[in-house]
């Protein structure tokens, strides 16, 4: 195509025929920045699918972290009801005149806490490398960013109680020995220790903390797992 070009252009120029020759200019300098136009959308259609292809496969990977987190906002959901459920049984055996061998079960049980883990895995790749950008004309991006900032917060809060209430004061509590439970020879606890009002004092206000600290953690996980329940079902619209 260019060489027959040049023979078109060389032609006019031999016959000096100036006047077709600058038509035939103006319309070459045309096919050229015509050509230039078209190689430059085509790049531009080329780079605005890539960045979909990108922004879709973004979105079902943030999807496939929601699903898991899901599953352990649940999962922590669960260990604090069932935790909330044994404190009302150690209340009422705390009642009785002398512990039992059930009271002193639940006394250990309830000492232990689940860490609460926040998964975040390609959240945090897309803001290393920039490709949250991608979100930058969606409500979506927005959206995607106050529920990691929650989910910072719920994480945090969670561990943290865990830590300074049910580690340090209720473990503490038991660790202490602060009912004064003794041990026969074959390591299990003498079970015919009677309960002084002290003592039902100490374990009244050692469960209300205990209770109160996984009530708390149970309301902020609630509104967790429904804060990821709608992100997910923003994403589904989107990638629809």
């Amino acid at each position: 195509m260019i060489s027959v070009l040049r023979k078109i252009r060389k032609k006019f120029v031999v016959e000096n025929r100036v006047s077709k020759y600058l038509l035939y200019a103006i319309g070459e300098i045309i096919l050229v920045v015509i050509g230039i136009l078209l190689a430059l959308q085509i790049n531009t259609w080329k780079k605005e699918k890539t960045n979909h292809d990108l922004k879709v496969t973004l979105l079902k990977n943030v999807k496939s972290d929601l699903i898991i987190q899901k599953e352990l906002i649940e999962e922590q959901i669960v260990f604090e009801e069932s935790i909330m459920s044994k404190i009302n049984t150690l209340n009422q055996l705390a009642q009785a005149k002398s512990i039992n061998a059930a009271f002193v079960q639940v006394l250990f049980e309830i000492s232990t806490r689940k860490t609460f883990k926040a998964n975040r895995t390609t959240f945090n790749n897309m803001i290393s490398t920039g490709d949250i950008t991608l979100l930058a004309k969606s409500d979506l991006q927005q959206e995607i960013i106050r529920y990691y900032q929650r989910l910072d917060y719920s994480e945090s809060v969670t561990n943290n109680n865990n830590l300074f209430n049910t580690d340090s004061h209720y473990g503490a509590f038991v660790a202490s020995n602060a009912l004064g439970l003794e041990i026969e020879e074959n390591s299990s606890i003498v079970l015919d220790k009677e309960l002084s009002k002290t003592d039902r004092y100490l374990i009244f206000a050692q469960l209300k903390g205990r209770h109160g600290n996984s009530e708390s953690i149970n309301a902020i996980s609630k509104n967790l797992l429904e804060r990821t329940e709608e992100l997910i079902q923003s994403i589904d619209k989107e990638l629809k």
